[in-house]
């Protein structure tokens, strides 16, 4: 009944759960630093700045179980669900409560204190009257012998390291079911009593027990005729410790487990263990003869064993403290990345260009073009009046069909008319230029938060300087980049106005030639520059005043 009682109360704790059941979630986001320790704030910086590979292990949560379950002694009397008498105490069974603590993504610690209340109950005469010196005294002439029957109650302490076997998966996410292996150190403290005389103080009649019916009608007639005090404490090795009435082993756990979990911090437990005791005194039965001068110990130690169901519920803040490790896959974050990266600095892509006409190798059908010579879309160098000399050797860009053929100089053989000479004296004085050669400039790099130019940026700004005062009808687009936020918007433009205050200011560029440009989609980190006849603003008012660096 109490038994019935019990499940009862377990299966509508299951169902309550169940119902409010919430979805569990995604993986997490390893990219947030709120779930960061502060003593591991350091990498995760490091990490969001792509300096190391690695982010910082997030806090996780503990986890607060409560059990119940069947213990039992696997000895040399035959285990019962109920022993004699009534009540609980008739029944085995045994609770506790643990807490538990992730090391890792496998391992985890867990400490426990339970409670076992274990009987046992033989369906057979026996002679092994060396058992006790109360069991030689009342039934050494009785017919047949006596029934072996005890009760064991134990304290048990447990520290042990349990073992996650399938978080970790390289082909699907977490689920909700965890299977795992424990080991680690029991401090098993019991006391085991017999049930051997009656309430007058005098032996049972075990010989009017028919041994011969069945095991169940056998153990039904033994708990009518015993009555369930459990008055004789059984023998123990004097040699061993004790803790107060209690015999205390040191002694190895194993087993494994099941865990389901059935909302964001609850999960039910189904956990197998045993008890290593090395001691053979704890169902009271340590003698296997009835020679009663040459007594033989049993072949094998008591051990005990234990199948415990369990909620468990974890605990901690939800906003500063992931779920345990064991129920968490990092790979789920590895894999997210490579499929759609959010955190990954991807290189741009820089295709070759061997003769530096613009268009990339692959595409270009004239892959050896003179430098500084003008390409049309397939990289052919340019014959504008199709005369078959290339533009960058023909000193008659505009010859007239009639004037065909022409010479290796492309010109033709009619008198050339003063508007063209005209104009062929313009292009030598450079006059006129129809396109800006500088077709490639390089990149300045900041450093994360900062608007200063280092040595190296200044090199590269000399450089394009330099570049621009050679093609005076060239103009320079200096693009920021940085759209997520306000902060990222204005820092963008801190590091455009810094560089175009360079150029201006030490180069004595004209601030006519330079488009302002910032806030675009890119590197954060990187300020491009490009070549162009475009017309664009040289200045733009600062996005965010009240964030600006450089006043």
């Amino acid at each position: 009944m109490v038994m019935r009682k019990i499940f009862t109360l377990f299966t509508g704790l299951f169902f309550l759960i169940s119902n409010g059941n919430a979805q569990l979630g995604g993986t997490h986001n390893y990219l947030d630093t709120s779930y960061i320790a502060p003593r591991n704030l350091a990498q995760q910086s490091d990490f969001l700045n792509n300096n190391s590979n690695f982010p910082a292990k997030p806090r996780d949560m503990w986890q607060l179980g409560v059990f119940i379950g069947l213990p039992y002694v696997d000895g040399d009397c035959p285990m019962a669900f109920k022993g004699a008498g009534s009540g609980i105490s008739s029944y085995a069974w045994g609770g506790g409560v643990s807490l538990r603590k992730a090391i890792g993504y496998v391992v985890s610690v867990r400490a426990s204190l339970a409670y076992y209340n274990m009987q046992g109950l033989d369906y057979q005469r026996n002679r092994n009257f060396n058992n006790h010196p109360l069991i030689q005294q009342n039934y050494l002439t009785q017919t047949g012998g006596y029934i072996h029957n005890f009760q064991t109650t134990a304290i048990v302490p447990a520290v042990e390291a349990l073992i996650s076997l399938n978080n970790i998966m390289f082909h699907n996410k977490q689920g909700r079911w965890n299977t795992y292996f424990l080991a680690g150190y029991t401090a098993f403290a019991y006391e085991t009593k017999m049930d051997m005389l009656d309430a007058n103080g005098a032996p049972y009649p075990f010989q009017t027990i028919d041994v011969t019916r069945p095991r169940t009608e056998i153990r039904s007639q033994l708990r009518t005729m015993l009555d369930g005090t459990y008055e004789t404490v059984a023998l123990t090795n004097d040699r061993r410790p004790t803790l107060g009435n209690y015999n205390l082993r040191h002694s190895f756990s194993a087993g494994f487990g099941f865990e389901y979990r059935i909302a964001k911090k609850t999960s039910l437990g189904l956990e197998y263990k045993r008890i290593m005791t090395r001691d053979d005194y704890v169902d009271g039965w340590f003698r296997q003869s009835g020679d009663l001068v040459n007594p033989v110990f049993t072949s094998e130690w008591d051990n005990i064993g234990f199948l415990s169901l369990s909620v468990n519920q974890n605990l901690g803040n939800s906003k500063r403290r992931i779920p345990p490790l064991w129920w968490m896959n990092p790979l789920e974050f590895a894999y997210s990345e490579l499929n759609n990266p959010k955190h990954m600095k991807l290189p741009k892509v820089k295709l070759d260009d061997a003769d530096g006409d613009g268009v990339t190798d692959q595409f270009d059908l004239e892959p050896n073009t003179p430098p500084g010579a003008p390409v049309d879309t397939h990289g052919v160098s340019k014959d504008t009046d199709g005369d078959g000399v290339p533009d960058y050797r023909d000193k008659e860009l505009l010859t007239l069909q009639n004037c065909f053929p022409v010479d290796e100089d492309g010109v033709g053989n009619c008198p050339e008319p003063e508007c063209c000479k005209e104009l062929r004296n313009r292009l030598d004085s450079g006059g006129v230029v129809g396109n800006c050669r500088i077709t490639d400039l390089p990149s300045v790099q900041f450093k994360a938060g900062s608007v200063k130019l280092t040595k190296e940026a200044q090199a590269i700004l000399n450089s394009v300087a330099t570049q621009l005062k050679a093609n005076p009808t060239c103009k320079v687009k200096v693009s920021g980049h940085g759209a997520s936020n306000k902060a990222a918007q204005q820092l963008s433009w801190d590091r455009v106005n810094a560089i175009i205050r360079y150029l201006v200011e030490r180069q004595g560029i004209s601030n006519t030639r330079i488009i302002f440009e910032y806030g675009t989609e890119g590197d954060a980190n990187t300020v491009d520059l490009m070549g162009t006849t475009e017309e664009g603003p040289n200045t733009v008012p600062a996005p965010h005043p009240n964030l600006q660096k450089l006043k």
